[in-house]
């Protein structure tokens, strides 16, 4: 019988590769979002991920936490907690209803291939918690699981 961190460690290696191959996907937009960063850039940044609230409770998401650095060019790392899952129509129209806006798409399709991944994995009772991206030259997604 496998143990909890056996189990741990097989879900964290699943989520790893599926978002790997996602972030690999999207690497080159979010690299031009921030390879040339200005002030008045990152603020845009910033305003658009942080109205978007209306949006991320539809898809089974809350930003909960926004950590900056403020360095050349800047990162951002947001903290989403996860609600709830959204079906599979509803993600499309939240992705058709944001395709002009190239950060909330890279964040959406985060959090919506992260879900998938986590109900895939068979973890006892621990579920998906929080969902961490970080948007910068380097992007890297985190999960956390919880009781």
């Amino acid at each position: 019988m496998e143990n909890i961190f056996d189990k741990a460690k097989e879900a964290f290696e699943k989520i790893t590769e599926g978002v790997n191959d996602f972030i690999q996907m999207d690497k080159a937009e979010v690299i031009q979002e921030f390879k040339n960063s200005t002030k008045e850039k990152a603020n845009a940044i910033l305003d658009e991920v942080t109205n978007l609230s209306e949006h991320m409770i539809k898809s089974g998401f809350e930003l909960i936490e926004i950590n900056t650095s403020l360095g050349l060019p800047p990162t951002f790392s947001l903290t989403y907690h996860f609600l709830n899952d959204v079906s599979e129509e509803d993600r499309k129209n939240i992705l058709d209803e944001n395709k002009d806006k190239k950060i909330t798409t890279i964040i959406l399709k985060t959090l919506f291939k992260s879900a998938t991944y986590a109900k895939s994995l068979k973890l006892g009772s621990f579920k998906l918690n929080e969902v961490n991206i970080q948007l910068g030259l380097l992007p890297e997604v985190g999960v956390k699981f919880r009781k």
